[in-house]
């Protein structure tokens, strides 16, 4: 008698590419409140590499892109965090999301960082070394490989998919680095930015029920 009832009680799925050594714990407190709000439900994705995909192996962009589209259905809503925000972004094209929701990622290019990529791929295998993570190397060098090759944030994509860019407001040099680059694409209608008062980069942790009403309001909103 209640079948209408329980299809509009059906979970929204949400799907999300996890950042650099962050596991599904490390969104439990923002799916809480994702799911206290309107039953969202969030189907995470580790990164190639890490944790419970630590032996999934990447070689190239292209291989990145097929993995991504056997976890991903077309039209989906996807959101990227960190790094996962950064591979996210450079597949829009192929995955063909219908919202897309980026967590303090896709932002930071080589202009502020100023590093090459072997200083980076250095500093990333010593530090999976030094810390024993449960991650392979060379997958992971892969990874940090083509977002560095892509050097490219959300505003140079002329994004067509309405995308919610939530950015954190610390340390000080990086938020003056975001507001500029905000302030500078105001005009792109696509892309709607908002930034979280007194967070880290960990920012979904510590004001998960704010981020949570961002997300849902964006979601929300037809057109």
């Amino acid at each position: 008698m209640n079948h209408q009832g329980n299809n509009q009680d059906a979970p929204k799925r949400i799907y999300m590419l996890s950042g650099l050594g962050c596991d599904r714990s490390n969104i439990e407190s923002l799916e809480r409140a994702l799911t206290a709000l309107a039953n969202y439900q969030i189907k995470y994705l580790n990164l190639p590499g890490q944790f419970d995909n630590r032996y999934i192996k990447i070689q190239d962009k292209d291989a990145l892109g097929q993995w991504l589209q056997r976890q991903i259905p077309p039209r989906s809503m996807v959101m990227g965090y960190s790094l996962g925000a950064d591979l996210l972004l450079d597949h829009v094209d192929r995955l063909s999301p219908d919202r897309m929701i980026i967590l303090d990622g896709a932002i930071i290019t080589q202009d502020f960082m100023n590093t090459t990529i072997e200083e980076e791929l250095a500093f990333t295998r010593q530090y999976i070394r030094a810390n024993h993570l449960d991650m392979d190397s060379d997958t992971i060098s892969t990874l940090l490989k083509i977002k560095f090759n892509a050097d490219c944030d959300l505003f140079d994509r002329a994004l067509q998919v309405p995308t919610l860019l939530l950015l954190a407001d610390s340390p000080e040099a990086l938020l003056d680095y975001k507001r500029a680059k905000v302030e500078c694409h105001r005009h792109q209608t696509m892309i709607k930015s908002h930034f979280i008062a007194n967070t880290s980069h960990d920012f979904h942790t510590e004001k998960p029920k704010e981020i949570a009403k961002a997300i849902h309001d964006f979601l929300s909103h037809e057109g």
